[in-house]
């Protein structure tokens, strides 16, 4: 089940790029729409949840530009594509750099095609983004950019989720089949560092570091980096942090 949000003001347009998604699709794919009428609606919900989102630029109150800004800045990883009567660029679109724009005077041919290429990238984005694990032994995915740190297990290592999924799961451990060095080389690019031979972190969820005490806050928890592992992992990390000030400057 693919999880897709269309936020634009107009119902009509919803309608049309809905069936549009599930003509241009292949019929073994199932998929969930949400339905938002500004950006503001779109961002008080669960977005992080959506595999793509359909941005309107023109809209009332908040625009699609500076929703789309937002969404960056939060980290949303999924497909985001702007929909737009007559497309002109700006500074402000060129750095929010959306995957593709659907122009909606095109014809009804032509945006088929451009929505055939856009679920392609989805499903493939989808499976970059996630990993699956066994949650009390039943088989199931959960999105990178809701694990907060991982720690080993007999049986590979045990994922951490935020704290609101983590809510969810509270019955057992979230096990991924997988070692630290093999998850490494999964999740470096998705921002993961390792401070300790104990722990794998998300350095998005970095609130606080100390590099003189050796200390960092992880959701409001203390962790400690180890003194071999402490070079790399301030490196990581203020890698991290000058890619984050490069978002800030949309």
């Amino acid at each position: 089940m693919y999880k897709i949000a269309i936020c634009d003001d107009d119902n009509s347009y919803i309608r049309e790029l809905e069936d549009m998604i599930l003509e241009g699709s292949d019929d073994s794919l199932s998929f969930q729409f949400y339905e938002y009428g500004s950006g503001e609606e779109l961002l008080t919900s669960e977005f992080d949840e959506m595999d793509a989102i359909f941005l309107d630029i023109r809209m009332n109150r908040m625009d699609g530009n500076e929703t789309a800004v937002q969404l960056n800045e939060s980290g949303y990883q999924g497909v985001m594509v702007q929909c737009s009567g007559i497309y002109m660029p700006t500074p402000e679109t060129i750095k929010i750099s959306p995957y593709r724009y659907l122009l909606k005077q095109d014809s009804r041919d032509k945006n088929l095609s451009e929505i055939k290429e856009i679920v392609e990238q989805m499903v493939r984005r989808k499976n970059c983004y996630q990993i699956e694990a066994s949650y009390l032994r039943k088989k199931m995915y959960f999105r990178v950019s809701d694990i907060v740190f991982i720690t080993h297990h007999q049986k590979g290592s045990v994922l951490h989720l935020k704290r609101e999924k983590a809510m969810r799961y509270r019955r057992g451990q979230i096990i991924v089949p997988y070692n630290f060095k093999k998850l490494y080389s999964l999740l470096k690019s998705a921002d993961f560092a390792i401070p300790h031979n104990s722990y794998m972190v998300n350095l998005r969820y970095i609130t606080y570091f100390d590099p003189e005490k050796e200390f960092f806050v992880l959701e409001g928890k203390e962790f400690t980096m180890s003194r071999g592992k402490k070079k790399t992992f301030l490196n990581d990390l203020a890698r991290f942090t000058r890619k984050k000030y490069k978002e800030k400057q949309i």
